[in-house]
C-alpha cells in the first residue's frame, strides 16, 4: 500500500462513545465531530484505517475489573457509524492464516478485534502492520487505558505517532493528562484535527 500515512481509531463503540454505554467515557461526544472530521479526511485522500474494536465473549475475565461491555454482536460493541467505513473488513481474535494479506488489501478500514486494553494482544497484529506505512495519527478511547497501549506498542515497533489530542477522551482527566505526557516522553508527537486534515 502506497500510503503515506495511515490513521489509527481506537475502540470508538457504542459501549464507551454513547451515554447509554456501560462503560461510558464522559468525555466522548465532544470529540465525535473531530472523529467525522477524520473519516471524511481519510476517505477523501484515501489515507488506510486501523480501527480496534474491544470485542468480548459472555463472561469474560475482564468483567472482574469492569463493568459487563462490547460483547460480541451486542448493540454496544457496534462503532458508531461515523467511524465505520462502508467498506471494511473484521480481522477476528484468532490467527488467521496466509489469506491475511488478501484479505485487508486495499480494504479503506481495517477492524482489529481484541479482548484485552492492549491490541497487540491480537495474534495477527503484526502482520496486519507490515502491509502499512509506520507513520500513524491515533484518536478515540479510553486515553489512558487503550489508546495509551496503542500509543506505546507503536513506537516500540518503530512507528512515527502523531496524537491527535482534540480527538481523545480519558475516563479520568488527571489520567489521561499523565497518560498524554508519557506518551509524549515515549516519543508520540500530539497534534490537532485540524492539523492532521489540513495536510
Amino acid at each position: 500500500m502506497t500510503h503515506g500515512m495511515i490513521f489509527w481509531d481506537v475502540d470508538t463503540q457504542f459501549d464507551f462513545m454513547e451515554p447509554a454505554g456501560s462503560l461510558f467515557v464522559k468525555g466522548a461526544p465532544a470529540i465525535v465531530e473531530n472523529l467525522r472530521a477524520l473519516f471524511r479526511y481519510a476517505r477523501d485522500h484515501r489515507i488506510p484505517i486501523i480501527s480496534s474494536a474491544d470485542t468480548h465473549v459472555e463472561d469474560d475475565p475482564e468483567f472482574r475489573a469492569f463493568p459487563r461491555h462490547c460483547v460480541k454482536g451486542s448493540p454496544g460493541q457496534q462503532r458508531l457509524p461515523v467511524t465505520l467505513a462502508e467498506d471494511h473488513v473484521v480481522v477476528e481474535n484468532k490467527k488467521e492464516g496466509p489469506e491475511l494479506e488478501k484479505k485487508i488489501q486495499g480494504r479503506p478500514q481495517v477492524i482489529v478485534e481484541k479482548q484485552a486494553i492492549d491490541v497487540f494482544t491480537n495474534p495477527n497484529i503484526d502482520e496486519v502492520l507490515k502491509h502499512y506505512p509506520k507513520d500513524v495519527a491515533l484518536f478515540g478511547v479510553a486515553t489512558e487505558h487503550c489508546v495509551r497501549a496503542t500509543a506505546l506498542g507503536l513506537r516500540r515497533r518503530g512507528f512515527r505517532v502523531r496524537l491527535v489530542t482534540d480527538a481523545i477522551a480519558a475516563v479520568d482527566e488527571q489520567q489521561g493528562r499523565n497518560s498524554i505526557r508519557e506518551m509524549e516522553e515515549a516519543g508520540c508527537e500530539l497534534v490537532t484535527t485540524r492539523e492532521v486534515t489540513s495536510r
